[in-house]
């Protein structure tokens, strides 16, 4: 299908699509407290509604590529967006945290067809020739969404509630389905269509139970599920540590929180300048140890100076550095693994990163006490995990990659 016989709104709407899981997630960060104080709930519950988001992102963006492989774009995609659309409302409207949380997790289902069907639509109609540029773009608009929805968030909530985060979303989604459902065609019909959820379900899991029997594929999926941890674990709490620790207004946080996610920018731009000029397993061991070395810096640095803002946000600058580092390796190595199943790879190591995100934060909202040191224990033990399964890997494929 040539890109030139598209609308021209057709990129942009890709686009959108693949922000929605970063706006589900990012722009709520900063309403944590605030959500907390207005429906009277404990950290843990406040904490659920992030960490829930994240593991059932995880297990929904594994299926989302599966299922439009077998049943075609459009209407995988019109499903996840309806899912979206209908919890962002659900959100909205939430007058009690259990309303709320079962909000929250079915806009998580529905966010999770953003970027894997944004970026399998685009290689549908762009083709092999055409399809890197196509799909930097849609990576940069990606990581540019954690960055701009924090400040967003904060000024937001500041000015018009929490709630508003909620409105926001459900426009969204709504525009999303009226362009999907009138202007986007069909783009993959697939030869062989497997017929009813549990066939489908079936052919998924036997090719994701292919590679997680081979170590070495195991050991690359979940070092960056770990160094996600980390990061989601100080990301997270630093909200409830700024606003309620430090006193700080949600829009200041929202601005401070723009250096977790430049980070991980300055990160990815940091392995492509490097390239293919050292091994796979050499930058994967060399990201899980600069996670570790950046945790026990940062609790020495609470430890001896105690709370503040530059206590958070740095540390949180160098591991989104580290995780950076260590993501584009590990991703690769995963792949490289048995190439035949490689969009299964990225899928795996998709879900290994927002599954181990949610139970890092899931962790912290059960041992918070409104102090750093619960913190820094579950980032410190996730990021020794992390650098076992660095290691795992280096030691089970051939550093000659």
């Amino acid at each position: 299908m040539e890109p030139t016989s598209q609308p021209k709104f057709i990129f942009p709407a890709l686009v959108t699509v693949t922000l929605i899981a970063p706006l589900a997630v990012h722009m709520f960060i900063p309403a944590l407290p605030v959500v907390k104080s207005d429906l009277g709930v404990s950290d843990s519950m406040a904490y659920a509604t992030i960490s829930w988001v994240m593991i059932v992102m995880a297990f929904t963006t594994v299926l989302y590529g599966g299922l439009s492989d077998q049943w075609g774009r459009k209407p995988v995609l019109l499903t996840g967006l309806a899912l979206y659309t209908i919890g962002a409302e659900l959100s909205w409207f939430a007058t009690d945290i259990y309303t709320l949380l079962a909000g929250r997790i079915m806009q998580a289902a529905g966010a999770g067809c953003g970027v894997v069907l944004a970026r399998a639509i685009a290689r549908d109609i762009y083709g092999m020739g055409r399809i890197a540029p196509v799909i930097a773009n849609l990576t940069a608009a990606y990581v540019l969404g954690p960055t701009l929805a924090p400040p967003l968030g904060g000024f937001m909530i500041d000015a018009l509630g929490w709630r508003s985060i909620f409105m926001l979303a459900t426009l969204i989604g709504l525009m999303l389905i009226l362009m999907v459902a009138v202007y986007l065609p069909e783009t993959h019909r697939p030869t062989n269509r497997v017929r009813g959820l549990s066939s489908a379900f079936k052919t998924i899991w036997i090719e994701y139970r292919t590679l997680i029997t081979v170590p070495r594929f195991t050991a690359y999926a979940l070092a960056p599920g770990f160094l996600s941890g980390t990061f989601f674990a100080l990301a997270t709490s630093s909200a409830f540590l700024a606003t309620e620790g430090l006193q700080m207004p949600v829009e200041e946080f929202g601005l401070w929180f723009l250096f977790l996610p430049a980070g991980f920018m300055t990160g990815n731009f940091i392995s492509g300048r490097i390239g293919n000029r050292v091994s796979i397993s050499t930058m994967t061991i060399a990201g899980s140890l600069l996670n570790v070395i950046i945790v026990l810096t940062m609790a020495a640095v609470l430890f001896i100076g105690g709370l503040s803002i530059y206590a958070l946000v740095i540390p949180g600058f160098m591991l989104g550095i580290a995780q950076g580092i260590c993501l584009p390796y590990a991703q690769a190595g995963a792949m490289h693994v048995n190439t035949a199943l490689a969009g299964s790879a990225s899928g795996a190591v998709t879900f290994s990163q927002l599954m181990f995100a949610g139970i890092a934060q899931q962790i912290c909202g059960l041992v918070a006490d409104s102090t750093w040191t619960p913190i820094a224990l579950v980032m410190f033990v996730f990021s020794l995990m992390g650098l076992a399964a660095a290691l795992v890997a280096a030691f089970t494929l051939p550093k000659s990659n």
